[in-house]
């Protein structure tokens, strides 16, 4: 789906990766591991180091991504590129979403037939960024707000 940019205003940013949380905090639970693993064995320190170091990679190939809104639809910017990911038209219902640890996304229902997938019964991430918090409620509100001006229904995020 991606495809140049239509006429109109600049992009609105939605919601864009904060990296420095994502690595600074498992770097410092990564300090206490060790200072614990000092006490017993080296040895356990070996899952504290993998899982850190993972975090921290992914943080750090995913540190510009951004979801952005224009006219046209949902612009999705990932290591540097921008692409369109789904048209107004195409979204059927759109929510804020926690897809996974650290992690922020717009859940789209797109239009569709009942047994689609993605369609209006399932859901598709778009524009998964860094976000160790819940988002601000002027973030929320901006979301929502850019989503009704485009006679998108808005859906809250499952538990």
């Amino acid at each position: 789906m991606a495809e140049e940019r239509g006429p109109g205003a600049e992009p609105v940013v939605l919601f864009a990766s904060r990296w420095w949380p994502a690595v600074l905090a498992p770097l410092g639970l990564l300090a206490l591991a060790v200072a614990l693993a000092l006490r017993g064995s080296l040895g356990s320190l070996v899952v504290p180091i993998g899982m850190s170091a993972a975090t921290v990679i992914s943080a750090w190939r995913h540190r510009d991504g951004a979801l952005l809104a224009d006219d046209t639809g949902l612009l999705v910017r990932h290591r540097g590129t921008v692409a369109r990911s789904y048209r107004w038209s195409e979204i059927h219902q759109a929510g804020v979403a926690r897809p996974g640890f650290g992690r922020l996304a717009l859940a789209v229902y797109p239009n569709g037939g009942r047994w689609d997938v993605p369609g209006p019964n399932n859901a598709v991430m778009v524009g998964q960024v860094w976000l160790w918090r819940q988002p601000e409620s002027a973030s929320r509100e901006r979301v929502e707000a850019v989503l009704r001006a485009h006679g998108v229904q808005i859906v809250e995020p499952g538990p």
